[in-house]
């Protein structure tokens, strides 16, 4: 199969590495509208092209990654789309609602493959919670807080702009939100998230978010976002990205409590733990059953399992099969990060109706 990555930056690059590893892909086309890129590309051993159209005509080319910039995603999904491509976006689907709509509505009438960049449920950290689940080892799942704490985004960058990004929910939580959807298997009726002021001056997106999720099953889930008060982080080659970042600030971990047992990950800390509830005469008790980690080198499998992610995506369109997460349900989960980034600007609660 030959595959294309439109859009060919750090992202396209990463995938670039992984197509590289997948059974069955025989060519890759990168495509990036930076003639500069070009040269930098084909050091990769890949064709490397400006020309958008190439990809779009050539028959042979069943298959595109799109790993552009946010704001770019919709419009090339929607040619690869109107080519016969199937499609692989990453997140955010789009940086409106609208967009993200119009894309699955579009892969939905041509009886297209279009899966969204949803890694994490490819990834070990978070296929285990769901593992637990589905074996009734949390019973229903009842609670969900996660709390991510990161350095601030450099000046510059399009990811600070709101029209650019799809603002910080789409950029860098919707992932966090996807996750409590997966695991508890209910859907939001309704969003609430404030935001206190920013302390990273130059952005125009929040910085930080307390947000909650109430769930038609009666299921509650929190995220706590803060940006700015992990040591910035220049990154060290000679050292594990991970190891570099822990204790100084940066923070990711998850609580999920059930009916029958809990679970928490400490990402950072490559720790991941259970418990199950027990009945005695005297009181509810918890006993710790299950204690978890891994070795440095598994942290790509742990954390942002893209290399499985691609290979499956390959798999799927080279068989005939449909996306292991199909589109309408990601569009689901971009409708809760635009319903926390409209409470958070309304101060209000938005019930997911007001959201189509």
């Amino acid at each position: 199969m030959k595959v294309a990555i439109l859009g060919a930056g750090a992202m396209g690059e990463s995938v670039i590495s992984h197509l590289k590893e997948t059974p069955g892909v025989e060519a890759i086309l990168a495509q990036d509208i930076r003639p500069e890129r070009i040269p930098e590309l084909e050091k990769l051993e890949v064709e490397a092209t400006t020309d958008l159209d190439r990809v779009l005509k050539d028959d042979n080319l069943p298959l595109v990654f799109i790993t552009s910039s946010n704001f770019a995603h919709h419009d090339l999904a929607m040619a690869a789309l109107a080519a016969g491509k199937a499609v692989m976006c990453e997140k955010p689907m789009a940086t409106t609602i609208a967009d993200a709509r119009e894309m699955v509505e579009e892969s939905e009438r041509r009886g297209l493959f279009f899966q969204i960049g949803f890694e994490l449920r490819y990834s070990k950290l978070y296929t285990k919670i769901k593992e637990w689940a589905e074996a009734g080892l949390l019973g229903d799942i009842v609670n969900t807080h996660c709390y991510y704490g990161s350095s601030a985004w450099n000046k510059g960058i399009w990811r600070n702009s709101a029209e650019l990004s799809g603002a910080m929910f789409g950029e860098k939580l919707s992932h966090y939100v996807d996750l409590p959807r997966w695991w508890i298997g209910s859907e939001v009726t309704e969003v609430y998230a404030a935001s206190a002021p920013n302390i990273v001056p130059y952005m125009e997106v929040h910085d930080n978010y307390h947000a909650t999720y109430r769930f038609a099953n009666g299921a509650v889930s929190h995220l706590t976002f803060m940006m700015g008060q992990a040591a910035t982080f220049r990154g060290d080659p000679l050292q594990n990205v991970i190891d570099q970042q822990l204790g100084d600030g940066h923070s990711l971990g998850y609580t999920v409590v059930g009916t029958k047992g809990a679970a928490e990950i400490a990402v950072f800390g490559r720790h991941m733990r259970r418990w199950e509830y027990g009945d005695e005469s005297d009181t509810m008790t918890s006993d710790w059953v299950d204690d978890l980690t891994w070795d440095p080198a598994e942290d790509h499998l742990y954390y942002h399992n893209t290399l499985s992610q691609t290979q499956d995506i390959v798999r799927r369109v080279a068989e005939g099969l449909p996306p292991m997460t199909p589109a309408r349900d990601a569009f689901d989960t971009m409708r809760l990060c635009f319903a926390a980034e409209q409470s958070a600007e309304t101060g209000r609660v938005v019930k997911l109706e007001e959201v189509v």
